[in-house]
């Protein structure tokens, strides 16, 4: 949960009106609930946790289609919250640098 605190505020602190627990509608009917996502920038998150359940494969298919730019970060891949703010920081000059 503390991973999902770090990413909504660096994500808001990036100008992004993050609306947590946001259900993203892919094609065929695929459903996904986002932890974090700005409907209006096309922008968001998923803290991949073992609760959570979520295959990153429909968000893959998405991001490639370019129909939006979603972080995926796994909590095992992140020790604490100074990694997680430099692998997201390293997501934003990413998209700023597809624009």
């Amino acid at each position: 949960m503390a991973g999902r605190i770090v990413l909504k505020e660096a994500f808001e602190a990036q100008g992004y009106a993050i609306v947590e627990n946001f259900r993203l509608h892919l094609k065929d009917g695929v459903e996904v609930e986002l932890d974090g996502f700005d409907p209006q920038a096309q922008v968001g998150y998923e803290y991949l946790t073992e609760e959570d359940g979520i295959e990153p494969g429909p968000l893959d298919l998405l991001m490639r289609q370019n129909q939006c730019q979603i972080f995926l970060i796994d909590e095992s891949l992140v020790p604490d919250a100074n990694a997680m703010l430099s692998a997201v920081f390293e997501f934003f000059r990413q998209i700023e640098s597809d624009d």
